[in-house]
């Protein structure tokens, strides 16, 4: 039965409250922010476990591969848990990567269908190497950072999200291919390296004649795999915003509660009213493509526009990057100098939203990019 006010059915907010009390139990182990002595973290191997035991990490994953065949707005709740909890896992980009797997075995990619049961089930970890992504995807993309010849791939990626713990590397070579490397495998060179985002380790990798298996060209699921990352983006804010409201409520200034002063509760409800803005646009998002979805499974009804999904994924992205951009940025200026600690999760928080602008481009970036998809389509 669909809620009034958040369109969520009840097995989505069933589903959203069983993500948070699973990363609510891990959190009570691994708490933020981390020891400044543990960086860099590693991956947090029980939860990555638990997520792969119930499911969670091949949510839309079809169950021919061994997912749970779930739509894209039931992935953007759980993505949205995920990022108010920032805890140390690859959620996200796993996601994306299983995303494109998928596509990659629906049309007889064997060895892709293989991995792909293994990443559902939490037994692998396959990193995606950013870098190399079309730009479509990462603006800031080093279309020249692989090369392939034959089966064999060289090159330098320069940040692996938790590429030290990864089985798999997905990466694109120079022209576009899409390639499995298996990083226990000969020919390759790991080692850790620094990274702005605190909970998500970056790592070198370098690839000498490293073999690699080629896999079928496909179109990417660009508006799918912004739609998510743009739901992890308000679930961080989200967390941010609320850690800030709980102290404004709470820290006394001059025998009164900061919250009741003008330049911090009007600045708070403004937060609220973006983020807010910016979950209806990534839940108007995820059900464009959900239609899109259902639509493709009866060629006759298939009235889908290709151009207005992906513009309503731009559009939820570029909202939720600002939201949670400004939101972790007055969150920690709301906690004044304790803010600023590193005692305090408020720099997490900061750090995970800035570390995606940095992936997905800035606002203007963005903004250039919807821009372009309008006249274009």
């Amino acid at each position: 039965m669909a809620d009034g006010l958040t369109g969520l059915t009840e097995e989505q907010r069933e589903l959203s409250r069983t993500a948070a009390r699973l990363l609510a139990d891990a959190a009570r182990k691994d708490p933020l922010p981390p020891d400044f002595h543990a960086l860099p973290l590693a991956l947090n191997r029980p939860l990555w476990s638990a997520l792969g035991e119930l499911g969670l990490l091949g949510l839309t994953v079809p169950d021919a591969f061994g997912g749970a065949g779930a739509g894209v707005l039931d992935q953007c709740v759980l993505a949205e848990q995920v990022g108010a909890a920032v805890p140390a896992v690859p959620f996200t980009p796993t996601a994306s990567v299983a995303a494109v797997l998928s596509r990659c075995a629906a049309v007889g990619g064997g060895a892709a269908a293989e991995v792909l049961a293994g990443l559902a089930g939490g037994e692998i970890v396959v990193a995606p190497a950013w870098e190399t992504w079309p730009a479509s995807v990462v603006p800031g993309r080093r279309s020249g950072a692989l090369t392939l010849a034959g089966s064999a791939v060289g090159g330098t990626l320069g940040g692996v999200p938790f590429g030290m713990d990864a089985d798999r590397l997905f990466a694109f070579d120079a022209a576009g291919t899409p390639l499995l490397v298996d990083l226990a495998g000969r020919g390759v060179r790991r080692a850790p390296v620094d990274s702005l985002d605190v909970q998500e380790p970056l790592a070198t990798v370098a690839l000498d004649g490293a073999p690699a298996i080629v896999l079928p060209a496909i179109e990417l699921p660009v508006a799918e795999l912004l739609t998510v990352l743009a739901a992890e983006l308000v679930g961080t804010g989200q967390r941010a915003l609320d850690g800030a409201v709980g102290y404004a409520k709470e820290r006394r200034q001059f025998g009164r509660a900061i919250g009741s002063f003008q330049a911090i509760k009007h600045m708070l409800a403004d937060r609220y009213v973006q983020l807010d803005a910016a979950r209806l646009l990534v839940h108007a998002a995820a059900k464009h493509l959900d239609a899109d979805l259902d639509a493709d499974l009866d060629a006759a009804d298939n009235t889908s526009d290709p151009v207005a999904v992906e513009l309503a994924a731009r559009t939820a992205l570029a909202a939720a990057s600002d939201a949670a951009d400004a939101a972790t940025a007055d969150a920690l200026q709301t906690h004044g100098g304790i803010g600023f600690t590193w005692e305090h999760p408020s720099h997490v928080l900061l750090k995970r939203a800035r570390a995606r602008r940095i992936l997905l481009g800035s606002q203007a970036r963005q903004l250039e990019a919807i821009a372009a998809h309008i006249l274009a389509g």
